[in-house]
């Protein structure tokens, strides 16, 4: 099959949009992004978005035999980590301002949220991008693998012809 890669990094896309449909319904992007003061998982959604989008067209073009250069999953790779570090830098901003609610004599914790909601973003999407590699990195494997040679079969010498049996006569 020749779009085999691409079918599948679709039916890996149809799984995140069903996911993020329900997560949609009951308010968990909403709530996301209403407790987020870094901002930092809108960077991640952006980038997460912008890396499903490349290796999805990576993963279309290795279908074509095209003078294009041959495609490579060193983008997702990046975008993995990307990710992840973004995370971080939200975790530490959300960590610093509960520090700083803290210290004003604050009692309450709404600054941690950005700290656990951005660690978790940025740890599912890069989840999502290492799968869409592999599957990237899988159909690459497969193009670049070469094509079995077969050996001809061997002639065979053609077999006897049944021996005839004599029929036996009825007795009289």
């Amino acid at each position: 099959m020749q779009r085999l890669t691409f079918l599948s990094h679709f039916v890996i896309c149809l799984a995140v949009a069903a996911a993020a449909f329900f997560a949609t319904i009951n308010g968990v992007p909403q709530k996301i992004w209403a407790e987020d003061m870094s901002m930092m998982t809108s960077l991640i959604a952006v980038l997460f978005v912008g890396a499903a989008l490349y290796l999805g067209l990576q993963a279309w073009r290795l279908g074509d035999r095209s003078p294009h250069p041959a495609p490579s999953a060193d983008f997702g790779h990046l975008a993995e980590r990307l990710c992840v570090m973004a995370g971080f830098v939200g975790t530490a901003i959300g960590l610093s301002l509960q520090a700083k609610a803290l210290a004003g004599g604050s009692t309450s914790f709404v600054a941690l949220a950005t700290s656990l909601f951005t660690t978790a973003t940025g740890g599912v999407s890069a989840a999502l991008i290492a799968v869409m590699t592999f599957n990237l990195e899988a159909g690459i494997r497969r193009v670049d693998r070469p094509a079995p040679v077969s050996a001809p079969a061997p002639a065979r010498a053609p077999s006897p012809a049944p021996a005839v049996l004599p029929q036996a006569t009825p007795a009289e």
